[in-house]
């Protein structure tokens, strides 16, 4: 079997997943594996014929390996970014990227300066209700974009020890904004471009939540569009995303997380009010995502995600744990 050979660095919930979601892949093929703990993935990687390695410096150095898939805590991903590239290997990152602009800047930098495509675990964009809402702004079916909102709320994490790093400020600041939100952001920098200013709150309001359980943000962008998202941690997960534009509007229901792998539903209306719905069928879109960026490293087509809307998503989430710790401040972007 051909396809680039990758190892994944970090085998919890999500790095498991991503293994489990290639299997028979013909564009990326998993054949190792890094975890500190190689006690409690011995049996997973055994299954999965991976070769297991405690230290990511052991796959960096290794010629059998083309990438790295990068699915550790947020704050870990710069330096092990980082390293792959600057020892030569494509890299993969979940999201988000990483926690501030000057983080994302040097990142960047260093796959620029090592000709490395970065991938971006925002695999939304590959849903086909997000398809044809994107195919729908482009074709100026909604008229004049005016406003974006959603909302997408998932208890998940509400109830996790408040030692687990995804509830942790140190690599999940603001609430559900890197569970939940930078993905509605890559949407929304998808359809509308750069974004120039951010508001954001958030409170604990569930007193048996683990920390900050609501998040609100306000952006606006410069192509003229407003946005506004809510996540809320603490109920059970809802999903919905809606564009206005002056000649009508679209909005994308959806009844559970991108793990689970459901039908979503998508509602238009055109000029006249008059109101049309479409289902689309459930969609592999991690599984898509991993396989266009492995189609890109090879020269086969180009990525959807650009350097600039890597950069300003990372520039968003900056702006929001700024705004949100100074009490929903505006910040320029």
């Amino acid at each position: 079997m051909s396809g680039l050979r990758a190892a994944v660095i970090g085998l919890g919930w999500w790095g498991k997943y991503i293994v489990q979601r290639l299997a028979g892949s013909p564009e990326l093929r998993i054949t190792h594996a890094v975890d500190m703990d190689e006690a409690t993935v011995a049996a997973f990687a055994r299954e999965h014929g991976l070769i297991l390695r405690k230290s990511i410096d052991e796959v960096l150095g290794d010629s059998a390996v083309d990438a790295a898939i990068v699915a550790t805590p947020h704050s870990t991903h710069e330096s092990l970014v980082i390293a792959a590239a600057q020892a030569g290997k494509q890299v993969f990152c979940e999201k988000p990227l990483t926690l501030t602009t000057a983080s994302a800047e040097r990142m960047l930098a260093a796959c620029d300066t090592a000709g490395i495509v970065l991938g971006i675990g925002h695999e939304r964009r590959f849903e086909p209700a997000m398809e044809e809402v994107a195919r729908m702004i482009t074709a100026g079916t909604l008229g004049r974009m005016l406003h974006m909102e959603a909302n997408v709320s998932h208890d998940l994490f509400a109830h996790v020890e408040a030692t687990n790093w995804r509830v942790g400020e140190a690599d999940a600041p603001a609430a559900g904004m890197t569970a939940l939100g930078v993905h509605l952001t890559d949407l929304f920098i998808s359809f509308a471009g750069r974004p120039r200013s951010v508001r954001a709150r958030t409170a604990h309001v569930l007193p048996d939540a683990t920390g900050k359980d609501h998040l609100s943000i306000w952006l606006d962008f410069e192509s003229g569009p407003t946005a506004a998202i809510n996540s809320i941690a603490s109920t059970p997960y809802y999903g919905r995303l809606t564009v206005f534009g002056s000649q009508g509007w679209a909005e994308v229901r959806e009844s559970a997380n991108v793990d689970k792998e459901l039908p979503s539903e998508l509602v238009v209306s055109d000029a006249t009010g008059k109101r049309t719905a479409q289902s689309f069928p459930a969609a592999k879109t991690v599984r898509t995502n991993l396989e266009a960026w492995a189609k890109a490293v090879t020269g086969k087509a180009r990525y959807r995600y650009t350097r600039e809307q890597l950069l300003d998503n990372v520039r968003i989430l900056d702006a929001v744990v700024r705004s949100s710790n100074e009490g929903g401040t505006l910040v320029t972007l």
